[in-house]
């Protein structure tokens, strides 16, 4: 006599309650794509033009802000020329250069420049869109990662603590901004 044909199992699945296995972190690849290396060779053969023509326009931008006198932000007073250094900070062009006029306040003492007040830089620091750039990368990946990151995208080298740097001024103006809104 033959064996009755036995019953055919349903695959058996992890029950509802046991979780899956997390996913595999996502790697870095250590060679961009070739579209991004050849985006890449046109952005630094031009660079050198687009720092110089950012130059030219910070340039145009100083005189026509030294057209007027600025006044104190503490006293009111007129405040007059005192001299123009030379300064400079980091940009997705590269680094740039100018020579911003600084006021000073002879009865409170206080020093302005207007010129890079108005810009949103501060000297010697990382400015602009890369300052913003930098940022937000550094909000959603660590450090580390950004900063190869910004290299791998941006073509500009910068160490992970630059990028911790512009997270913390781009999150002290947040809160400057929120203080603001409330009052």
């Amino acid at each position: 006599k033959r064996p009755a044909p036995r019953k055919q199992r349903s695959p058996c699945r992890a029950p509802a309650h046991v979780a899956a296995p997390p996913p595999a972190r996502p790697t870095l690849a250590d060679e961009p794509p070739l579209i991004l290396r050849l985006e890449r060779e046109v952005e630094e053969a031009f660079r050198p033009q687009m720092r110089a023509a950012l130059e030219r326009k910070v340039g145009e931008a100083a005189s026509a802000w030294e057209a007027t006198r600025p006044g104190c932000p503490a006293c009111g007073q007129p405040m007059p020329r005192k001299d123009a250094r030379r300064v400079s900070w980091l940009s997705r062009f590269g680094r740039v250069v100018a020579r911003p006029a600084r006021y000073c306040c002879r009865p409170c003492g206080t020093t302005r420049r207007p010129l890079l007040e108005a810009l949103g830089v501060e000297p010697g620091r990382i400015g602009g869109s890369l300052a913003r750039g930098l940022a937000r990368l550094g909000v959603v990946v660590p450090f580390e990662l950004a900063a190869r990151l910004a290299e791998l995208l941006l073509g500009v080298r910068v160490t992970p603590m630059s990028v911790w740097r512009c997270v913390q001024r781009l999150g002290e103006a947040a809160v400057r901004h929120a203080a603001a809104l409330s009052l």
